[in-house]
């Protein structure tokens, strides 16, 4: 790796547009299955203990909502719905990449000035897909695609490519997954809000927040990081 400071990159959320499609296929979800009540807490349980099963993304939600499908029957398929489900995520798994504001043009800009990597958690082959639809590869040095985004992963990571936590800042909209652990072993965090957040990505309120940096937007990391110089 370069001897420029590196810059990690999440990339569903921070880069593109992601959970508002997870959203849309729920609600299309609950529209077919009105008798469930307390549907969106009855999915998250399902999909938190699948997690250990399918990992992140597209293909295991949907396996998750299947199964929500049959459970909500009593272990009855309904077949109807079962092929709408699968359609759901079919739907979801072409979905042309929108890219988030500013994201190419701050990319362009960080890329002559530092080392860029991206590291994005999820099913491989659909991260595969859309860092590769994104047209964004050619600002990064490296592409990781984990199964999950903790203090091992990071250190892993890290030491593979003989980088000092102290001298990498990870970006993302996740404080669970793209903050915190990189502030614990040593390296700083910056965190993007995006308008939509998993559940399972929110964080327990007695987390000391105050020593994160937060950013209202992307492009705003090319200001904050000529302030640190």
């Amino acid at each position: 790796m370069s001897n420029k400071q590196i810059i990690g990159f999440d990339a569903d959320d921070t880069l593109w547009e992601n959970e508002v499609f997870f959203h849309q296929a729920q609600l299309k979800f609950i529209e077919l299955h009105p008798h469930i009540k307390d549907p969106e807490e009855v999915i998250f349980q399902i999909e938190k203990k699948n997690i250990e099963f399918y990992g992140y993304g597209i293909k295991g939600f949907i396996l998750s909502l299947l199964e929500t499908s049959v459970r909500s029957y009593n272990n009855q398929s309904d077949f109807q719905n079962i092929a709408k489900i699968i359609k759901i995520g079919k739907d979801m798994l072409a979905q042309p990449i929108q890219l988030l504001p500013d994201v190419k043009n701050t990319l362009h800009h960080l890329s002559e000035h530092h080392t860029l990597i991206m590291i994005t958690k999820g099913d491989l082959l659909d991260q595969q897909r859309k860092v590769k639809e994104s047209g964004l590869l050619k600002y990064f040095s490296l592409i990781e695609i984990v199964s999950e985004k903790d203090e091992q992963t990071y250190l892993e990571i890290l030491e593979k490519n003989n980088i000092s936590p102290k001298d990498f800042l990870m970006v993302g909209n996740s404080l669970k997954s793209d903050v915190l652990p990189v502030r614990k072993i040593g390296g700083t965090g910056v965190y993007i809000p995006h308008k939509l957040t998993w559940k399972h990505e929110e964080v327990d309120s007695t987390f000391d927040l105050e020593r994160v940096v937060e950013l209202k937007t992307i492009s705003a990391l090319k200001v904050w990081l000529k302030s640190q110089i």
